[in-house]
């Protein structure tokens, strides 16, 4: 170790040596978002170590990929000769002119951030990731941007989707593509610049507002997916030292749980499951036994799409749930990639085991000789063409007309959406009196306290039962005396 002090402006550094990256725990003071109290909580936290010219230096990390990115910016930064700011703690790349550099926009962040994200976020989070930051570029803008009209803001959105947040970038650009990208340029505010009450002000636009400027009312969960978006590109700005501070740390979060359970609105009773199911008939005879299955065996409807010949045991009247199928477009996809996924949290071979009622298994037997394939692999459920069936269209196109002749206008059942189906059938095993561990099975859920917490809204007879049995003890210990 050098005997002179540690420098304190950038140098030119002659040796990098990198030790490696180290758990450790850390104790840290946390709000509850519920009762509003600091507690303590244990963290880990993951030091990139190393020797700069015989000086040493660390880097925390709340997530080793982080550290493991930051070394690799360490190792690039060596190999390209770049100097070494021990304030940061990084290399930097040399500026001609940092004086008169223009101040990084947000616009100019999510472009490389999107970049740097993409290899390592998963299809639906690429589609998602890029509508969300789509929608924040389009808000956080200087005070003096000039006001977009409802067809620019489609028009600037789908310039943002189709070519800037977008990987790779299309080979022939739009003729209006330099435009809107010189536009937001100009107009994005600098990122330093943007506060607690901006973001704010965003959530606010986002749950209220449609991109055209209509009015509707977003659900709790879908602004907390917008939330966590748009927060983690700040966040990688923060590891990045672009910015100093969190500015999300002065927004205010949801913190509203009910919504995280079941609504008992939207969950229909097997006679409602079974009028449906004979209404989606009457558009495509296939599409019976496509909504019983999600209706009675509770698949999610991406596993009922996935279904093949071979997952249905006619013999022991079981169906196998082997995984889902990704509907998000090709252009989310790279090399490599399929739209194959498997089941929710689990495993690439993992399945799970779910019994078919007597009723459903006549049907599935007559579609089985009627309008599904003999190969084994053969889809369970296809279009009248033979193609795989396509959620978008079948809600188009058979879904929501069913509901319309099922459900009167003033039912909030004529919103029911398709997934609810596996709601209405998990709602009925527990209603039924299924064993809680064989409930958990059969769905698929992690643990049997998620299928609890999910469902607890939605079981009925409980209480009674549990007064009787209370009741029925008392008076055995009555009689006893």
């Amino acid at each position: 170790m050098p005997s002179t002090s540690r420098p304190t402006a950038p140098w030119q550094p002659a040796r990098l040596h990198v030790y490696g990256i180290y758990a450790r725990s850390r104790a840290t003071r946390v709000r509850d978002h519920r009762s509003g109290e600091r507690r303590s909580r244990t963290e880990r936290v993951f030091d990139a170590r190393y020797v700069v010219d015989g000086w040493e230096f660390r880097y925390g990390f709340a997530q080793r990929g982080w550290a493991e990115d930051f070394v690799r910016s360490l190792h690039e930064g060596h190999a390209r000769g770049w100097p070494f700011d021990p304030a940061a703690r990084r290399f930097v790349e040399p500026r001609e002119d940092p004086v008169e550099d223009e101040p990084l926009t947000f616009f100019a962040h999510a472009v490389e951030y999107v970049a740097r994200k993409w290899p390592t976020w998963q299809p639906a989070s690429r589609r998602n990731g890029q509508r969300d930051l789509a929608r924040a570029c389009l808000f956080l803008l200087r005070s003096s941007a000039p006001e977009l009209s409802a067809a620019e803001r489609r028009e600037a959105d789908e310039f943002l989707r189709r070519s800037a947040l977008m990987v790779p970038k299309p080979d022939v650009p739009e003729q209006d593509d330099d435009r809107w990208r010189a536009w937001f340029e100009e107009w994005s505010r600098p990122l330093a610049e943007i506060g607690d009450r901006e973001l704010q002000d965003f959530l606010e636009d986002v749950r209220a507002r449609a991109l055209d400027g209509t009015t509707r009312a977003l659900r709790d969960s879908s602004l907390r997916r917008t939330r966590a978006v748009v927060r983690g590109a700040f966040t990688n700005a923060i590891k990045r030292r672009l910015i100093e501070w969190d500015p999300w740390s002065g927004v205010e979060s949801n913190q509203a749980r009910d919504h995280e359970q079941v609504d008992p609105d939207l969950v229909m009773d097997l006679d409602q499951v079974f009028d449906l199911a004979r209404a989606c008939r009457r558009r495509d005879r296939r599409a019976e036994s496509f909504v019983l299955v999600q209706g009675l065996c509770g698949p999610r409807p991406g596993e009922a799409v996935e279904l093949r010949r071979r997952d249905v045991d006619l013999t022991n009247r079981l169906l196998t749930i082997r995984g889902t199928h990704s509907e998000i477009p090709a252009r989310f996809f790279v090399e490599g990639e399929t739209r194959q996924r498997p089941m929710k949290g689990r495993g690439a071979r993992a399945r799970r085991h779910v019994p078919i009622p007597a009723h459903l298994a006549e049907l599935l037997r007559e579609h089985l000789a009627g309008d599904v394939a003999a190969e084994s692999d053969a889809p369970l459920f296809t279009t009248a063409a033979g193609a795989r069936l396509n959620l978008s269209n079948f809600h188009r196109d058979v879904w929501r007309h069913a509901r319309e002749d099922v459900f009167p206008r003033s039912s909030p059942l004529r919103q029911v959406r398709r997934h609810d189906l596996r709601h209405s059938a998990i709602t009925a095993w527990l209603n039924a009196g299924v064993p809680l561990k064989t409930v958990q099975a059969w769905s698929g859920h992690k643990t049997a306290s998620v299928v609890l917490d999910t469902y607890l809204g939605v079981m009925r007879g409980d209480e009674a039962l549990g007064r009787a049995r209370f009741e029925a003890m008392l008076e055995a210990r009555r009689m006893d005396q």
